[in-house]
């Protein structure tokens, strides 16, 4: 509300749009958290800045976090995401800031602050404790968060944090920030970081394009209000089969690897979930068909190419083990 009124806007239509009044929002000591998600966007939207409560030393125009999340959804590892993200927002217009990964011991790692590269004049520029102190506790807090709630996101599944630090004095209720991260909270640190065990990195991206669509529709409420559900071991693997099939599928102890699980707890995780890992691959590989046959410039050898069968006749008699008929009759079909 403060932000909407101090870049010029009328602060009681602003709250009357979402069906409260701003004389309400300055005497309450809560709010409901659906109120606070859609007046956070709404607030976004109208002042045409993403960085909104957050620490990021600029203006970012609206469309650049889901440009963002585009960029890094295909990334297969939580360590590939924060990569990526770095990379995005060292060229992205506004940002000073971006979240920067350090190993602080053999198994734990830090997620905190660092300038992008943007390639301007370093010595005009303002250094990172200077925009950082700045922005204030409250927006490096809010940020933190963000991007703890992110990682979980793409994760599919709550991520623990080991500690986290700030680089300036307690503030009057630092009980609320402990909850808030739900660990260990310290201050009048030497910097401002999130901390988890450094076996996150390599966890898998079990997001894709579909999921990152609904995901988008409610941000920034997902960001600031999470309900991340486990993710089933089928979802996980389904995550690393992926629908690239021009190139090799991986096995059952490739995926095993890849979710740090054995061979045998993987089969048995998924019997329990009531599906098997070929069957696993048979959906991934049914579902990618579905797609090519929508296309028609590709033809049925190319899609049984892009399936990776060595012979147009296999993906012809699994497509109809799948589907009750064959390629070229769904094709007629459609």
């Amino acid at each position: 509300m403060r932000a909407v009124e101090e870049q010029g806007h009328n602060a009681s239509e602003f709250a009357l749009a979402e069906g409260t009044t701003a004389a309400a929002l300055n005497d309450a000591t809560s709010v409901s958290t659906p109120l606070f998600g859609r007046l956070y966007q709404r607030a976004i939207l109208l002042l045409k800045d993403e960085t909104l409560g957050m620490a990021s030393g600029g203006r970012v125009p609206n469309g650049t976090f889901r440009m963002m999340c585009l960029c890094v959804i295909h990334c297969e590892t939580l360590g590939a995401v924060l990569a990526r993200v770095g990379e995005f927002l060292d060229i992205c217009r506004g940002a000073t800031l971006k979240p920067e990964v350090k190993l602080k011991a053999p198994d734990t790692v830090q997620v905190g602050f660092a300038l992008v590269n943007s390639g301007k004049d370093t010595a005009a520029a303002r250094t990172l404790e200077e925009i950082l102190r700045a922005d204030g506790p409250h927006r490096v807090r809010t940020s933190l968060f963000v991007w703890h709630n992110l990682l979980t996101w793409f994760a599919g599944t709550d991520l623990p944090l080991t500690r986290v630090t700030f680089a300036f004095a307690p503030p009057e209720n630092p009980e609320s920030w402990r909850r808030m991260f739900n660990c260990p909270v310290e201050f009048s640190g030497t910097e401002s970081a999130i901390e988890f065990p450094a076996d996150y990195l390599n966890l898998v991206n079990v997001q894709s394009e579909a999921s990152l669509q609904v995901f988008l529709r409610s941000a920034p409420y997902r960001l600031i209000v999470p309900h991340h559900r486990e993710q089933t071991i089928r979802d996980r693997v389904l995550a690393v089969l992926g629908d690239d099939f021009s190139q090799p599928i991986p096995n059952a102890a490739a995926v095993a690897a890849k979710l740090n699980l054995s061979v045998s707890t993987l089969r048995r995780h998924l019997s329990q979930e009531g599906t098997s890992f070929q069957q696993l691959k048979d959906e991934c590989r049914y579902t990618s068909a579905l797609r090519f046959l929508g296309s028609s410039e590709l033809s049925l050898n190319d899609i049984a190419g892009l399936l990776g069968f060595d012979e147009v006749s296999a993906f012809f008699r699994a497509f109809k083990r799948w589907s009750g008929t064959t390629p070229a009759a769904y094709r007629r079909q459609l």
